[in-house]
Order: C-alpha cells, then sequence, then structure tokens
C-alpha cells in the first residue's frame, strides 16, 4: 500500500491544493514555498512521535490567505493488501482496497476531530490514532541531530535483530554475554591497580569528604561503566576501522549515510518475511546534507531502490532532482490566483515525466535548478547568459534573491522547456534574434523569411495552445491573419525587418516574448555612446580604421569568451543600459517574481 494522494483546504499556505503521490516521491520547490508544511500535515495523522498537545490546532495552522474557521487534511490510501492495516480498520477499507483519513481543525475551542472511511464521501468520526502501531510515518526533519538519530536506529535495528534470534542463537549468544561480562570486570579490576587510577580516586575522594560530610558513606572510583547483561548493546557504537584502529564515524556527512543504510537494515528486516507487522512511510527533509554532488546522486539512487517502503523527500538539490524519477517529482509553487501554494499537475504525473524526458540530454545539473525557480529567463546561447547575470547585477536586480534562473537553451529550440515549465508551473520569459534566413526552394526559387519574427510567433501559438486565457483572442487572430508577411521575400530588407519588429515588438512583449532589433552583438552596440566606445576599446578597434559593422563581426568571433571578458572588465559601462529594449526582459522577470510575493 502507499499514500497515493493528499488534500489540504485551508491549512498554512495551502487554500485548496491536492497532492498525488508515487511509491518514491520527491518534493521540490523554492523556500519557504511549503515543502515542511506539507509534511507537517501528514504528520498530524501519522506520526507516533506527536504528542496529544501536538495535535491540536494553533493559529498558525489555519490559512492566513482567507477568514477561515476550519481547515481539513484528507489523506488517500491506495493498493491496501497488508493484513495487519486491514484488521486494524474493519469496514473502513473499500473493495477497491482504497483508505480516508481525514483531521480536520477548529479555531473555536482550538480541537480538532478525526474520520477515517471507505471514500470522501464515507467517513465516520474515530476516536485518537489508533491505527499508529500498523501505519504510521517515520520523520526525519532538516535540523535533525544525526548523532541522536544514530543512536536511536541503531538500537532500534539491534532490537529488532535480537527479538528475531532462534532459541539456539539465544542460548549461544547467553553464553557469549556472561563470558564478556566476566571479561568486562577482569578489566575493572586491573584499571584499579593502575596506580595513578588508584591514587587519583583516593584524591577525589578526600576533597570530597572535605566539601560535605555525607560523602563519607560513598566511595568514588575512576572506572568504566559495566553494562548489566540487558544493556550491554546498547552501549555499542558506530565506528569506523582503519588498519584495525578504530576512529570517529566521520563528518555530518558520513553519518547521514549511516543513519540511511540503518533504516534500509531495519527496513528490510521488518518485511524480510513477506507480510510487514506494520506500515511505515518514510519522510526524510533534505537527505542531500553534508554529500558531495557524487554522492547526492548515489544517495537519490540509493533511496529508490534500497529502501523497500514508501519515501517521501524534500530537497534543494538539483543533482537529486535531475536524477529522480521524473513522474514522481512534486513540484510546489505560489498560485498567481491567490497566492496560496499548489502543486505543478497536482503532483506526481506522468504528464511532467513525458516533458522532462523530451529534454532528452538537455536536462542537466543546471537545467534541473530551474525545478526551484519562480521564473526562468530562456535565451538562446552562452553569450546572452553571460550577458545578462552581469546586466542583472548592474541593475540592482537579485536573481538568487528572487529565484530567477537564466537558462541557455543551446540554439532556437525553446518548445520543449516552455513545454516543461508549463507542466510545472514555472513562469518563463523568452528572448530571440531578429534572423533573416535564406530559404532554397527548387520550384518556387529562392527565398528569405524572418525566422526570429516566425520563432517567437510559434512561442506565442505554443502559449496559447497551453493556456488560452492568458493570450488575447483579438491579438492571437491578428498574428495569424498576418503571419504570411514574414515569408516569401525577395530580399533582406533592413527597413521591412524594422518595420515588422515595430509592428510585433508591444504585443509579444506582453506575454513575456522578447524579439531582438537584431541581435545580441548588434543590439548592446547600439545603446549608448559609453558601451560603444568601451567595445571598441576591448577589442582595440579605433573609430578611425575601423567601422561599426566591423567591430559588431568582430563581437560574433568567440562570442561567449569576449562577453565573458567584456563585461569583466568595462562592467562600469553595464547601468547605462537601463532603460533600452535590451534590458526589459529581465524587468518582466524582476515583475513576475515580486508580483508572486505580492498579497
Amino acid at each position: 500500500m502507499h499514500l497515493s494522494r493528499v488534500k489540504l483546504k485551508n491549512y498554512r499556505n495551502f487554500v485548496d491544493s491536492e497532492f498525488n503521490f508515487n511509491k518514491k516521491s520527491l518534493i521540490i520547490g523554492a523556500n519557504d514555498v511549503g515543502k515542511t508544511n506539507l509534511l507537517d500535515s501528514i504528520r498530524l495523522l501519522l506520526d507516533k512521535s506527536l504528542s496529544e498537545n501536538d495535535l491540536e490546532p494553533t493559529l498558525e495552522d489555519f490559512c492566513a490567505l482567507n477568514d477561515c474557521t476550519t481547515f481539513e487534511i484528507l489523506l488517500q490510501f491506495s493498493d491496501i493488501t497488508e493484513d495487519c492495516v486491514k484488521a486494524k480498520f474493519p469496514g473502513y477499507i473499500s473493495d477497491q482496497n482504497e483508505l480516508f483519513i481525514k483531521y480536520t481543525g477548529f479555531k473555536e475551542g482550538k480541537r480538532y476531530e478525526l474520520a477515517a472511511g471507505r471514500s470522501e464521501d464515507e467517513l465516520e468520526e474515530i476516536k485518537g490514532r489508533f491505527y499508529l502501531k500498523v501505519l504510521n510515518l517515520r520523520y526525519v526533519p532538516a535540523n535533525r541531530q544525526i548523532d541522536n538519530f544514530l543512536k536511536n536506529q541503531k538500537n532500534k535495528l539491534l532490537e529488532k535483530l535480537k527479538s528475531n534470534r532462534t532459541d539456539q542463537q539465544v542460548s549461544e549468544d547467553e553464553s557469549q554475554l556472561s563470558n564478556l561480562l566476566s571479561l568486562l570486570t577482569d578489566v575493572q579490576v586491573l584499571l584499579d591497580k593502575l596506580s595513578f587510577v588508584e591514587k587519583g580516586g583516593a584524591l577525589l575522594n578526600k576533597e570530597l569528604d572535605n566539601l560535605a560530610e555525607h560523602h563519607t558513606s560513598q566511595e568514588i572510583k575512576l572506572g568504566i561503566d559495566i553494562p548489566k547483561s540487558n544493556d550491554l548493546f546498547r552501549k555499542v557504537q558506530l565506528l569506523s576501522y582503519v588498519n584495525d584502529h578504530a576512529i570517529q564515524l566521520g563528518g555530518d556527512g558520513r553519518k547521514n549515510q549511516a543513519f540511511l543504510a540503518l533504516w534500509a537494515a531495519l527496513n528490510e528486516i521488518e518485511n524480510s518475511d513477506g507480510e510487514p507487522e506494520e506500515v511505515s512511510i518514510f519522510c526524510i527533509e533534505e537527505p542531500e546534507a553534508h554529500l558531495h554532488p557524487h554522492q547526492q546522486r548515489r544517495l537519490s539512487e540509493y533511496l529508490i531502490n534500497n529502501l523497500k517502503t514508501q519515501v517521501i523527500l524534500t530537497s534543494h538539490s538539483p543533482f537529486i532532482a535531475s536524477e529522480f524519477q521524473s513522474e514522481s517529482i512534486v513540484r510546489l509553487f505560489t498560485s498567481k490566483e491567490d497566492k496560496s501554494t499548489k502543486a505543478a499537475k497536482k503532483g506526481a504525473s506522468e504528464q511532467i515525466k513525458e516533458k522532462i524526458d523530451g529534454l532528452e540530454f538537455r536536462l542537466n545539473v543546471l537545467s534541473s535548478e530551474v525545478y526551484f525557480s519562480d521564473c526562468v529567463f530562456l535565451v538562446e546561447g552562452s553569450s546572452e547568459v553571460i550577458f545578462y547575470k552581469s546586466l542583472a547585477i548592474a541593475l540592482g536586480i537579485e536573481l538568487d534573491r528572487l529565484n530567477i534562473s537564466i537558462l541557455s537553451v543551446e540554439g532556437v529550440g525553446f518548445h520543449k522547456y516552455i513545454e516543461l515549465f508549463d507542466n510545472l508551473g514555472i513562469p518563463w520569459v523568452i528572448r530571440t534574434d531578429n534572423d533573416y534566413q535564406l530559404v532554397s526552394a527548387k520550384i518556387q526559387g529562392n527565398y528569405y523569411r524572418l525566422s526570429g519574427l516566425q520563432r517567437a510567433i510559434s512561442v506565442l501559438k505554443l502559449k496559447q495552445s497551453l493556456q488560452p486565457a492568458l493570450v488575447e483572442p483579438a491579438y492571437f487572430k491578428f498574428i495569424i491573419e498576418n503571419e504570411e508577411d514574414l515569408t516569401h521575400l525577395t530580399d533582406k530588407n533592413e527597413q521591412y525587418r524594422k518595420d515588422m519588429y515595430e509592428k510585433y515588438y508591444e504585443d509579444l512583449k506582453q506575454n513575456g516574448i522578447y524579439i531582438a532589433k537584431l541581435g545580441l552583438e548588434e543590439d548592446l552596440f547600439n545603446t549608448t555612446e559609453s558601451v560603444r566606445n568601451s567595445l571598441r576599446q576591448y577589442y582595440k578597434y579605433s573609430v578611425d580604421e575601423y567601422t561599426d559593422e566591423e567591430v559588431i563581426k568582430k563581437m560574433k568571433d568567440k562570442k561567449s569568451t569576449n562577453m565573458f571578458h567584456f563585461v569583466k572588465l568595462y562592467f562600469d559601462c553595464l547601468p547605462d543600459i537601463n532603460g533600452f529594449e535590451l534590458a526589459q526582459p529581465l524587468i518582466h522577470c524582476k515583475n513576475i517574481t515580486e508580483e508572486l510575493r505580492r498579497v
């Protein structure tokens, strides 16, 4: 069985949201979007570690985005085959092997009610979380105290192994344990005979006697704490050995891995006979903590393949996101309409898998960063990325603070990215060159087309097909009726290109689609006198010796390398570009992200 759906109404930053989960699910999204809140909602119904006081609703649990007096948390479980769960919920599991459990919090009296049933419409009130022994959640927070978790998990593993022993193993272990305790007692006797240990104890007792009379009835020794036979395994520690020498387990990254390995080992034992005594969902926040990129990727694979129970992760790691099962990614985002948090495609979805897989090799660690973005600015190549990142700094637009990513599609293939972003609920802006292209045609003869504008219009058509309500119908009709003006042109007429640019620019801009006047290099050169002078100085092309066209041609040679060095050496001229059309896409992205946060 597994938790297949969570439905939240008026809980914290969720107004009315649904989240679908698979057996292994990854929750991603920007900071403060509500990943922990989503897990907290599940914990109210499934976490054994929560006390009765923890279950009572607080004022902070009620959604601040509306004037609500109640909130609801509904969990749906599917594919229930485990006898332990069926026995605990007689009459509550449907013929389709589904179970629903609901928590309702009331602001008045700060009380709550629990209910369970075969469907959302057949819920009956239940008294308490009586089911936790067989159906529960094991939660590891992001701010975990890893040493305490290691100790507790180690003890659980040893207790489980101890209870699973055969009679013969119990007998052999008791004999071995008796010998071990005898040896430990001998160690204490020998330790007492060491002169400095014996003298240290005597001096300590003398000073204690001087401090208080009641110490005279007790004797304090320097020694070791010899455990009783039934507590010995609790004293066992996790140690690393190098050349037979015990050393500390390692840093937090190593301890994090050891903790997950203990969890997997315990899970394997609990499910070894095929019929578990309980069903536990593992929820781990930020499992990548303290791990370098290679181990983050390996961790993603390990959690998918080695834990035999349901696993729900939250993460900020693009390394984990890029390797995780694409149909199991749950991306949270802030809704533009009501500022509440929702899940793209309601969570785990085959639609998202289709679009992610459609990117093929293009989805790497750099591009998977956009999973966590509130807006993505798509450009054609790396020189645009370099330029716009520097321009953002010059204009005081803090990309990282605003969760804006600038991503190169390495060409003009915008569609696959836009389709993915639409499925993930990520706003986007693009900028493309205003190219002329020569088309060779045997029958019609050669002709030119304004391929850049056609490309921009094709993106608008895609947007209209994905989100019709966002594209003005009258303008879209105008586009369709006039797009033939962009093809079958007899020559590369610069005035005509300018006329078409002015005809389409403003309306395309309203849809987040920016067309260059010509190209990045031409548009940059033609901004201000200070920029032109800086470019000539960088290339050592004086105005007396080289024309503007020659400078622009040089800019297109090794353009990424040259752009990298130019913006470093002549950064001071970039603020002058503010107010030019070249800067407008960045400002558009800034406005999008700021609007998301404006309540």
